[in-house]
């Protein structure tokens, strides 16, 4: 174990022109957020503005600690809420969507980040400054088909998808074991509405189900045992997804500290009533700001990765547990909420809103433009890791934070990581390429073309390239001849030679096909490091999940993939794309 190691190199997804221009060219994205992560004296600056955080400290700690006790976590965990509970104490947080085995890899490095920057900045801060490592379970999303799919690279032949089915194997259970969630229950069977929050979705049967299928897809090792034991443990003791996520997640990185928090917990949505109350009162003016953001965003030359409507309330009312959308009626209707459409649409008043952020803060939830402030009006928030996405959103973020008296956190780009087991960095010596080069798309196809082209016997392209023309010379030639005879020929002729054009590209493609056949041991190496590197087109970390690769090499891995430098130690940010060699 203690001979992985990690390099760096430069990786660039053209998806996200602001992400790209937030790590490399900071002063053009400046105007958008209130700390540069590049900066060192962001982070104490932050801390002194924490100063003034009028959150509850001591109750949110003893609702962690609860909660987190109630998932098994390690000692370490419940010593981290009982430091947040200090006076002066901060976070560090992150979160993602509670995907079934904790989603792809870039949640469980999102979640190493949020330890390895809570340890880096806590080095430069005072002793009297508690930092505290969390993550935010996006129990809340209603997003099924982000949360349902696990991809799992086969040992041979093509990758395998799994996906969990909430209602398999639920039919006549009973109620899951739900703890405090806010709710008294959830629907039996199939009976899931489209917009249920993914953390109310069950565990138990469905989830043996889902892992009776991902079982003989996993490499078949000494150590797919005891992994199966640990996803079949966690999900026997979990009622529902979000804790799952919350028992596996704190399995793989709970004793460096790791904290995770359930925005379904009823004492963590207690603590948001007072954010909640605030945002109904000022939801247009919240509005007018976020669309402000956006066109600010829109100056700068790129395209927002969040669009609302001006009259979306940015909350969910729940019903059961479905959540559905408020908007905003026209102000000539007395400023009412519209709860839903069509026959089932519900309206309330301003004063009936407040009341429920009152009396039943559990009804109510943020959308992906208050989560942010919900968040940080509980936490107090020093850092935030993000992602591509994330760190994107919040550059829209700016002035709504600004409404609420608050400013942006420090957001932490989270490092992108891809796993380089040792195979393919055999693969990658026999074909002359740095990991950085198979990481990039182009490269490495023209790399794999470049070596066809050399091993080429006969120049393929370049003789029937000489063919072709030598056909298409003939057929003018002939196609002169016959119109002379009957005009009406001409056609025929065109059509003939696009037979013979045909014949001669079907004889090419099949001699190109026999000479990647006589370099096929070399053409499988190029194929597989892009299976590896950049599976289904896309980055690894956004593809596979860690316990594919925990079945082949054993759980000690996630220890020891934690305690790799991924964050600089100084708590900067480094661009660069991360590689971890096994």
């Amino acid at each position: 174990m203690s001979g992985y190691r990690v390099t760096t190199g430069v990786a660039r997804d053209s998806r996200y022109p602001l992400y790209h221009d937030y790590l490399w060219r900071y002063d053009r994205v400046a105007s958008l957020y209130d700390y540069s992560p590049h900066l060192a004296a962001s982070v104490p600056a932050r801390v002194r503005e924490l100063r003034d955080f009028d959150g509850d400290r001591v109750g949110l700690a003893a609702g962690l600690e609860e909660y987190n006790r109630s998932l098994g976590a390690p000692p370490e965990t419940l010593s981290s809420c009982r430091r947040l509970a200090r006076p002066g104490s901060v976070v560090v947080i992150g979160g993602q969507q509670p995907g079934v085995l904790t989603g792809p890899l870039y949640t469980f490095w999102k979640a190493v980040a949020v330890v390895q920057l809570a340890e880096a900045v806590a080095r430069r801060l005072p002793p009297d400054t508690p930092v505290v490592p969390v993550f935010w379970i996006g129990a809340e999303d209603h997003d099924r088909d982000e949360v349902a799919p696990v991809n799992v690279p086969a040992p041979d032949g093509p990758a395998v998808r799994i996906v969990y089915d909430p209602s398999e194997g639920e039919q006549g259970a009973g109620q899951p074991r739900i703890g405090r969630l806010s709710g008294e229950g959830r629907p039996a069977g199939s009976a899931f509405p489209v917009r249920t929050s993914v953390g109310y979705l069950p565990a138990g049967q469905a989830a043996e189900a889902f892992l009776a299928r991902l079982e003989p897809a996993l490499w078949r090792t000494e150590f797919t045992a005891g992994v199966m034991d640990l996803l079949r443990r966690t999900a026997t003791a979990s009622g529902n997804l979000g804790d799952w996520f919350g028992r596996l997640l704190l399995s793989l990185v709970g004793g460096r500290g790791l904290v995770v928090a359930n925005p379904l917990h009823a004492g963590l949505r207690a603590l948001e009533s007072p954010m909640l109350r605030r945002m109904i009162q000022s939801n247009e003016a919240a509005s007018a700001r976020f669309a402000a953001g956006r066109e600010k965003v829109r100056e700068l030359g790129y395209e927002p990765q969040v669009e609302k409507d001006l009259d979306a309330a940015n909350l969910y009312l729940y019903r059961g547990f479905e959540r559905v959308p408020l908007r905003r009626l026209p102000a000539e209707s007395g400023g009412l909420f519209l709860a839903g459409a069509g026959p089932q649409a519900e309206r309330l008043t301003e004063a009936e809103l407040l009341d429920i952020a009152a009396r039943n803060p559990e009804r109510l939830s943020t959308n992906v433009v208050f989560r942010p402030l919900a968040q940080d009006a509980v936490f107090p928030v020093l850092a935030y890791v993000g992602g591509p996405g994330e760190t994107s959103y919040y550059g829209l973020y700016r002035d709504l934070y600004h409404l609420f008296g608050r400013r942006l956190p420090v957001v932490y780009p989270r490092p992108g990581v891809t796993i380089v087991e040792p195979v393919e960095a055999r693969r990658l010596e026999r074909c002359g390429l740095t990991a950085e080069q198979a990481l990039d798309l182009d490269v490495l196809r023209r790399a794999k073309a470049g070596y066809l082209a050399e091993a080429d016997p006969i120049g393929i392209d370049e003789v029937f390239g000489r063919l072709e023309n030598s056909v298409r010379e003939a057929y003018s030639a002939v196609s002169g001849a016959v119109t002379s005879v009957d005009p009406s020929l001409a056609d025929l002729a065109s059509k003939n030679l696009a037979r013979v054009k045909g014949e001669i590209e079907w004889l090419k493609n099949k001699t190109r096909q026999r000479h990647r056949q006589n370099c096929r041991e070399a053409v499988h190496r190029y194929e597989a490091i892009e299976a590896a590197f950049r599976p289904q087109g896309d980055y690894q970390e956004r593809v596979w999940n860690i316990f594919s690769y925990l079945a082949k090499y054993g759980l000690d891995l996630a220890l020891s993939l934690t305690a790799l430098p991924l964050v600089p130690a100084d708590g900067l940010v480094d661009a660069n794309h991360r590689f971890v060699w096994l």
